[in-house]
């Protein structure tokens, strides 16, 4: 049985609203974080940032900080609209979090008397956690700054497991003076943090900062990533039996350019991925003679070194690689 009444598609009823009616709907509409935070209770009174059960505010909208939605500042009364307040959270040394695989590689020394001090921080959107790493050096005390900056992700399947270094700093203050982070200290941080990655996961890391400029240079040239120095510390750590280049990113929250390198699942995997590594290798030296100077004298020193570690673990002696990959797979 059908209501009676006004006839839904009648031009009474397809009017828009007035402006005074969306104004008035607009300032009874709970207020919205200006930061990307969902929509929460306007705050009583300034300055009070204590959460209610099931309040929506308060999410973590980047790191190190916490977004909170507050009542208008006095000084800004006049202007009628939110204030998108960021309060500190706190960051918490790695050990203080049972089970967390970061703190496996707490205090791991890196060099004659250096050690990684790894501190965790919020959840990200994603939620992956926000992880920074400090040094510390015997007679010299921890640096001012941290080393890097990252994220570490667990999940269900083997691919949800990563650990991505999203900025790196290589020159750190450490007490009145600054030092440079050598090559050796590097490759050990680098074989540290691959050290947490299973079976099937993955080790991203940047190289947008100056200290990876010969990587970018590199990689720019289409040299394979092993070859490149970044890519061949992590190649030797045990996270590049396949890397992608993530050179563009969609959008600014991508971050910075980043070389994804990923652990094998198994010993089949292994050896089926070298033997495409190592054809790969071989094409580049012969066509590296046209690159720059500069570009040669940096990566094929690394790339001979990563063809004879690929000829060991496939059983292959110096020479031309055989044709018949299959048979090597075998």
């Amino acid at each position: 049985m059908r209501r009676r009444g006004r006839c839904p598609t009648s031009s009474r009823a397809r009017r828009p609203r007035s402006a005074r009616t969306r104004r008035a709907r607009a300032a009874r509409a709970p207020p919205r974080c200006r930061r990307g935070g969902r929509r929460g209770r306007q705050r009583r009174s300034w300055g009070d940032f204590r959460e209610r059960p099931g309040a929506k505010h308060g999410r973590e909208c980047n790191l190190g900080t916490r977004c909170a939605v507050a009542a208008p500042h006095p000084s800004r009364a006049a202007l009628g609209g939110l204030v998108a307040v960021t309060v500190p959270v706190p960051w918490r040394a790695a050990p203080e979090v049972p089970g967390h695989p970061l703190a496996t590689i707490d205090m791991t020394e890196v060099g004659n008397g250096v050690r990684m001090l790894v501190e965790l921080g919020p959840l990200t959107r994603s939620g992956a956690t926000a992880f920074r790493v400090f040094l510390h050096a015997e007679g010299l005390g921890r640096t001012k700054e941290p080393v890097l900056y990252g994220l570490h992700h667990t999940g269900r399947l083997p691919t949800h497991h990563w650990v991505e270094v999203t900025s790196f700093q290589a020159r750190i203050p450490i007490g009145a003076d600054e030092a440079e982070i050598p090559e050796g200290i590097d490759a050990l941080i680098v074989a540290s943090l691959a050290s947490v990655v299973p079976p099937g996961g993955h080790l991203a890391m940047e190289y947008d900062s100056p200290h990876r400029h010969q990587t970018a240079l590199a990689l720019a040239a289409h040299v394979p990533p092993e070859a490149t120095p970044l890519g061949a510390m992590m190649f030797s750590a045990g996270c590049g039996i396949v890397f992608r280049d993530l050179h563009s990113a969609d959008g600014g929250r991508e971050g910075p350019r980043r070389l994804e390198g990923m652990r094998a699942h198994d010993e089949a995997h292994a050896i089926q991925r070298a033997a495409e590594r190592l054809v790969a290798l071989e094409a580049f030296m012969g066509r590296s003679k046209d690159l720059d100077w500069g570009v040669q004298a940096t990566c094929r020193p690394l790339a001979e070194k990563v063809m004879g570690v690929l000829r060991e673990r496939l059983g292959l002696g110096d020479g031309p690689v055989p044709l018949d990959l299959d048979a090597i797979r075998r």
